[in-house]
């Protein structure tokens, strides 16, 4: 009779095992929101003769805090939140770099270029991208801070110079600390970067 009751036990428990795996400790799927960074130049900001310099967009490297798809959140002085939820659609530096070549190009100032064609290359341009959160440390008055360091070469004969390097730092003050109002901050934000950098470039051009 021993062994019948083992084997009766062992399948009650095989049953009682499964219903719990397929039940009881059976994890909800996570919801999380994804969200693109675009920026499009206002017509006032675009240059109507087309210069046609060649420009070699490299892309950034972003500070290794705020490299990551999931929105990165300021609490306080030295205090960050990461929100899980809410993520880009893509590497922010990706977004980031996209965004800023095609808007230079939309000026006329620039046409991109491939990096395999290195000897047709008029500039070249790197950047860093040293902030990038939403900074709630004041509930009254919360804000999406963007900041980019970025340096501009131009070839000259075989090697390249730096004839422009500067920080451009941005801080849009949003409605609230809802994730669109931070991406429609962080959007604006980029925009004025690109057109200070357009501003800073045409003194420089021939």
């Amino acid at each position: 009779m021993r062994p019948k009751i083992s084997i009766v036990l062992t399948g009650f428990l095989v049953i009682l095992i499964s219903f719990y795996g397929c039940t009881g400790l059976k994890k909800e799927p996570v919801n999380k929101s994804y969200f693109d960074l675009a920026i499009t130049l206002p017509v006032s900001s675009q240059n109507k003769v087309c210069k046609s310099e060649t420009l070699l967009v490299k892309e950034f490297y972003i500070n290794p805090v705020f490299d990551s798809h999931s929105f990165v959140y300021r609490l306080g002085k030295n205090k960050y939140a990461i929100d899980y939820y809410n993520e880009f659609v893509s590497s922010p530096a990706r977004l980031i770099t996209q965004g800023i070549e095609e808007n230079l190009c939309a000026s006329n100032l620039f046409t991109s270029i491939q990096a395999n064609k290195k000897q047709n290359i008029g500039f070249r341009l790197s950047g860093k991208i040293t902030r990038l959160y939403g900074d709630f440390q004041d509930p009254s008055n919360p804000r999406a801070v963007i900041e980019i360091s970025m340096i501009l070469e131009k070839k000259h004969d075989t090697a390249f110079q730096t004839i422009s390097s500067k920080t451009y730092l941005a801080e849009e003050k949003i409605l609230s600390n809802d994730p669109s109002k931070l991406v429609s901050g962080w959007n604006a934000g980029l925009l004025k970067i690109v057109i200070g950098f357009i501003s800073d470039f045409q003194p420089l051009s021939p």
